[in-house]
């Protein structure tokens, strides 16, 4: 017997309980209500399935099977909520990494050195000391959209990186660009 006989047996014996209008109401619409939201579980829509499931419950607050449902959709979604947690987590470590290799000699040749020449610049932006003009702002160009992102970053460690990438970027564009 499925669920939904159960429950439509639980309707059923309520009606022979001499229950009022209303409270045969109140049942139909928890019943739809629970359907609905089975419904959306089944297509892995927890959001959903949990707000028809609090709905239904608000119509049958005693309903052990609602309560039940409920708690196991909202188990659910904590499962997801971590697992997309864990996934951000990964990403930003590979982006961690990425940035630390690719900018940390870079800043920590640009604390080092007071007076930046040229060559400094040409190195922070991986151009040929021969480049022309067009590529130097064509690099300069596509650095400071990159680093610019980075700007805005929950991390921490990055968003300073990118500060510094930036400064060193302006710098760069007012040393190559004359």
């Amino acid at each position: 017997m499925s669920i939904f006989d159960k429950l439509k047996d639980k309707l059923q014996s309520k009606k022979k309980e001499k229950r009022s209008h209303l409270d045969e109401i109140k049942i139909k619409r928890s019943l739809q209500l629970y359907e609905a939201a089975v419904a959306y579980y089944k297509r892995k829509d927890y959001a959903n399935s949990r707000k028809y499931f609090e709905k239904a419950l608000q119509y049958d607050p005693d309903n052990e099977e609602i309560k039940h449902n409920l708690r196991v959709v909202e188990k659910q979604i904590s499962l997801m909520e971590e697992e997309t947690r864990a996934q951000k987590e990964k990403k930003d470590k590979a982006i961690n990494k990425t940035l630390s290799q690719d900018s940390e000699d870079i800043l920590k040749q640009a604390a080092t050195e007071d007076a930046k020449d040229e060559r400094f610049y040409y190195k922070a932006l991986r151009l040929d000391s021969d480049s022309s003009q067009e590529e130097i702002k064509t690099r300069i160009d596509s650095e400071f959209r990159k680093w610019r992102t980075r700007i805005n970053s929950p991390n921490i460690k990055m968003r300073s990186e990118a500060e510094e990438m930036l400064s060193i970027i302006s710098q760069a564009r007012r040393v190559l660009l004359k």
